[in-house]
């Protein structure tokens, strides 16, 4: 059973959201909040309702009958009569000794002691003044029960090619942009049912700029002309914001375009006929992840025998959102040799873990062959991300050969006995701030009699090529 990324799982999971339209791509997105805080007036949440409160603490400071109470609340009598009864029920109330001598007298109602700690209770619970914490979403205008521990500095999102979203709400916020009501819903989602706001006094802004992450997913018809765009915020579409987004421009305000799909690189003809398609492999890896992973919206099926183990022999197809997946298994599982093949380099793939992963591998014996370049021109790849390869193949003298080409088209991937050739660019796919996207389809194939002659193959094409 493999592995799914979190892109994979959206990919799966919602690949079919839009009818008529195909998922092209899933980007990573900030969605820009303002971290407040609010000086509030609150109290504790009473348990009982004000009806039944109020009855009490007016016993308590001796109205003692039914007419009198209810002329002081100006309520209908028979609301008071059945809370009145309630409270009999309830072990707070009780009758006096009539107030004359006579059967036909008036008893006056009494707390009993169960009563008196009641009204007690509920009269120490007065409303105190508390500074209460606030995410507030800018492109919802409101505040939202984000958790402030996965919120990322604008700046360092910005560094890494994340897609900035625009926000509805510019300048300073005020208290007239959040009520009361909006903080108590705050509190009922994160599960504080103890505190009820009454009043703001004042609002704190953060003057440090923050996102919260989220996930793009961007929707295309077969000629590129109708692009859709959904938002996943907390792990699930969400429509308030698919609407502010379209409010903002949608797509093209992102600046989101979509190109036609790329001709595949084909094999030789013996493979293509026993390739197995790309929607049989879409269904096939969404049934595994509902069994695997019980991902919501998908049907899972019990696996057959047969996929428990990995097959020794496979030639299919492989869609755009399982490459990333296959790379990282390239870096994690590579027992033996490991071979990339990429125009453009950028930083937000040759990140920290990416070469700790790789180090992994070269500790572990792997040979290591990473190539890239196309013509003279490399503004599309990241000089970090070149030198930080550089200085890892030259720790590693003779286990890790990186070379940069004169030109390359080919994007290929190697690792042991699995070669994929595809037209998705391994290591620039992220971070590139032209946002034009194109569904990319590779083959990979698992077999090492027809793996081995490609490796040797690809392994002269450096030689020829290197600069």
């Amino acid at each position: 059973m493999p592995d799914f990324s979190a892109d994979s799982l959206l990919a799966l999971r919602y690949h079919q959201a839009r009818p008529g339209l195909e998922l092209v791509a899933i980007v990573d997105a900030g969605l820009p909040v303002t971290l407040l805080t609010a000086d509030v007036l609150a109290q504790e949440r009473k348990d009982l309702p004000l009806l039944d409160e109020f009855l009490l603490r007016l016993v308590d400071n001796g109205v003692s009958s039914e007419k009198a109470i209810t002329g002081l609340l100006g309520l209908p009598e028979r609301m008071v009569t059945q809370t009145l009864a309630q409270h009999f029920s309830q072990d707070y109330l009780a009758y006096g000794r009539p107030t004359s001598g006579t059967e036909s007298a008036v008893r006056p109602l009494l707390l009993t002691r169960r009563g008196e700690q009641a009204a007690r209770d509920h009269a120490a619970i007065t409303p105190t003044r508390v500074n209460q914490p606030i995410v507030y979403d800018q492109l919802l205008r409101k505040a939202r029960p984000y958790e402030r521990n996965i919120l990322r500095p604008r700046g360092q999102a910005e560094e890494e090619g994340v897609l900035l979203l625009p926000a509805a709400h510019h300048g300073p916020i005020e208290t007239g942009d959040i009520s009361a009501d909006d903080i108590n819903t705050l509190l009922r989602e994160s599960g504080n049912t103890r505190r009820d706001v009454l009043l703001i006094k004042n609002l704190t802004q953060d003057k440090a700029r923050r996102v919260m992450p989220a996930k793009i997913l961007v929707y295309a018809d077969a000629d590129r002309t109708d692009i859709q765009i959904g938002i996943v915020v907390d792990g699930e579409l969400s429509h308030p914001h698919e609407l502010a987004l379209i409010a903002q421009g949608g797509a093209k305000a992102l600046g989101i375009t979509v190109e036609p799909a790329p001709e595949r690189p084909v094999l030789e003809p013996e493979l293509e006929q026993a390739r197995t398609t790309l929607p049989d492999i879409t269904q096939h890896r969404s049934e595994q992840a509902a069994a695997h992973l019980a991902a919501p919206g998908l049907v899972p099926r019990p696996p057959d025998s047969a996929e428990q183990a990995a097959p020794t022999h496979e030639i299919r197809a492989i869609g755009v959102f399982e490459h990333p997946d296959l790379l990282d298994q390239a870096l994690t599982q590579a027992r033996n040799r490991l071979l990339i093949i990429s125009p453009w380099i950028k930083k937000a793939i040759i990140t920290t873990e990416f070469l700790s992963k790789l180090e992994t591998r070269l500790q572990r014996g792997v040979t290591v062959h990473i190539a890239y370049g196309y013509e003279d021109n490399d503004s599309k790849s990241d000089p970090l991300a070149i030198r930080r390869l550089e200085n890892l193949a030259g720790r590693y003298k003779g286990k890790f050969v990186f070379s940069r080409l004169k030109s390359t088209h080919a994007k290929v991937l190697v690792f042991d006995d699995t070669w994929v050739t595809t037209s998705f660019n391994w290591l620039s796919f992220k971070g590139d701030r032209d946002r034009t996207y194109r569904m990319e389809e590779g083959t990979l194939v698992h077999d090492k009699q027809v793996t081995d002659p490609h490796y040797s193959r690809y392994l002269e094409l450096i030689e020829q090529q290197r600069k």
